[in-house]
């Protein structure tokens, strides 16, 4: 399915829902259509029972994400009170990969700048090429970043790493990425769709439930108010017939058939 006129795709492939941001001719920047769309391509691959992750990309070999769309700027985003809403669709986009349900990865091949930073934090898993660059340009264009993007940010990488990106505005490598804790595993260009795909069948042969626990336990950690839905979850877990058939599985010695219920 398209949204954004087509700069943003949601497509199914077996257990795989893929999120392609699609405007490589600008590589990748985020349009305010591409925002205010983003929720609705999360839900639409959600919807499918069938979608055990979410693997969010950019069209071609350049970019994930250079950034939001400066063009817009002018319009979108030119003082406080016009910025307020473009926040707020940044928001909704990001709040929709994070409660997901689902493990949501971040296949970064070549720029994650500015907005690739904001969208890539807000996915549980983040895997790159080894000519991935990751910056955040705030301070070369005399924006504030928004707080909850900042928060998010720091939490992943320590403050004092968060701090230097802010600070330089420079580019820091995909093993500066990778040692900083921005990014998990970084792979050669040609085997970045291989690693995402088995990581997914990894994901795929695991007890969905389980994760929807430990994502939900991992966001209560810094947001008291999830605490008895985090435990609900948990308890829904040892409730469920796919605990009961992941004992039956490991008493006789079998792959456990997980159906999510």
């Amino acid at each position: 399915m398209e949204y954004a006129g087509g700069r943003l795709v949601a497509a199914q492939e077996g257990h795989i829902g893929w999120i392609t941001f699609n405007q490589p001719e600008r590589l990748n920047a985020v349009r305010r259509d591409m925002w205010d769309d983003l929720p609705a391509a999360v839900a639409s691959l959600l919807s499918n029972q069938q979608t055990r992750v979410i693997v969010v990309m950019g069209a071609g070999d350049k970019a994930f994400i250079s950034g939001a769309d400066i063009a817009e700027f002018d319009v979108q985003r030119h003082d406080a009170t016009s910025n307020r809403p473009f926040t707020s669709a940044v928001t909704a986009a990001t709040a929709s990969l994070i409660e997901a349900d689902v493990p949501v990865i971040a296949m970064i091949d070549g720029f994650c700048i500015g907005g690739g930073v904001v969208i890539a934090s807000a996915c549980d898993i983040r895997i790159c090429s080894e000519g991935s660059r990751f910056g955040v340009p705030a301070g070369k264009l005399g924006l504030g970043y928004e707080l909850d993007n900042l928060a998010r940010l720091q939490s992943i990488v320590g403050r004092g790493v968060a701090m230097e990106m802010l600070a330089t505005a420079r580019h820091f490598t995909a093993q500066e990425a990778m040692a900083a804790g921005f990014v998990n595993r970084v792979v050669p260009s040609i085997a970045l769709d291989q690693t995402i795909r088995e990581m997914a069948d990894q994901i795929a042969s695991t007890a969905p439930l389980s994760f929807a626990a430990a994502k939900l336990a991992s966001r209560a950690a810094s947001n008291p108010e999830l605490l008895h839905e985090a435990q609900r979850a948990i308890d829904t877990c040892f409730d469920s017939d796919d605990f009961k058939e992941g004992r039956a599985a490991f008493h006789m010695r079998r792959a456990p058939i997980f159906t999510g219920k």
